[in-house]
């Protein structure tokens, strides 16, 4: 299976179980009167609609240069991905605002059965895609495969702390403090949305920093230098930059190794096919 054909399936897949496990708890949480199940089904929700925007992302990001984008579409897969950030990072603000909104009023009761229901199910639901999704990601190493598999573990986390919260409230109501119950939804979702409240900022820091042409971090850099010592070329003649699945390599190559230019080409093509990264070379001839 190609990286390309596993991203595509794997998005897919992802963008299938979002749209069971949002409308399933939409259901539930307007039954039950669970602020938190109609938080974590919004999530799912937004989930469906972000794995149709990475799949238009993927395809457009495949199209070859043409009179209108001689370059390519290279920084579609990062917009995707700060799009992605933006959308996540406003459903957590809009939640603890509600919450917090739900807190002032004098709290909330729940129907617990239903919500204990919902959590099993989706925890259960969340795992296995996150299972899948992992598989996947190991063959495909692209940025918005990436994006949607923290998302899918933001979406585990969060699904098992709702499961954890909604036991501990049944636990309260068989105590003499049982009043108090009607304030565990509320404050839940503060919990978990602030907890989770970085992830999608860290998506858009990484997705600003590719849109901006930074050099990558991590390991790449270091490999691909490596790489080049064959040839005799050092860490100051190579520039790099990421942008999404695409690897930028710009080589200051003296002139008297013109010779060598196709070489060093081919093997940083078959450098980068080995790490599933797409790259776009070019040689800058200096004296």
């Amino acid at each position: 299976m190609t990286p390309f054909v596993a991203e595509r399936r794997a998005l897919r897949l992802s963008a299938v179980f979002a749209s069971l496990l949002a409308f399933t708890g939409l259901v539930l949480g307007l039954a039950s009167g669970s602020v938190t199940i109609l938080f974590d089904s919004g999530y799912s929700l937004l989930s469906l609609v972000l794995v149709l925007l990475s799949l238009l992302a993927l395809k457009q990001a495949r199209k070859p240069a043409d009179d209108r984008y001689p370059f390519g579409r290279l920084t579609v897969e990062p917009l995707a991905v700060l799009l992605k950030g933006v959308m996540i990072a406003l459903v957590c603000l809009f939640s603890l605002v509600s919450a917090l909104w739900i807190l002032v009023q004098g709290g909330r009761l729940v129907t617990l059965d239903l919500a204990l229901i919902f959590g099993v199910v989706n925890v259960i639901g969340c795992l296995v895609i996150w299972w899948l999704l992992h598989r996947y990601a190991k063959i495909s190493r692209s940025s918005l495969l990436e994006a949607e598999l923290r998302q899918w573990q933001m979406d585990t986390w969060l699904s098992a702390a709702v499961l954890l919260g909604f036991l501990l409230t049944w636990a309260l109501t068989q105590t003499p403090w049982a009043n108090l119950a009607r304030f565990a939804d509320p404050v839940m979702v503060l919990i978990i949305a602030g907890y989770f409240l970085p992830m999608p900022i860290r998506m858009m820091r990484g997705a600003l920093r590719e849109l901006m042409f930074g050099e990558p971090l991590g390991h790449v850099r270091r490999e691909m230098v490596q790489h080049m010592a064959d040839f005799d070329i050092t860490d100051g003649d190579v520039r790099l930059a990421q942008v999404g699945s695409f690897l930028m390599i710009d080589i200051q190559l003296d002139k008297q190794k013109m010779e060598d230019a196709d070489n060093i080409v081919e093997s940083v093509e078959q450098h980068c096919t080995l790490r599933n990264l797409r790259p776009v070379t070019s040689i800058t001839l200096v004296t």
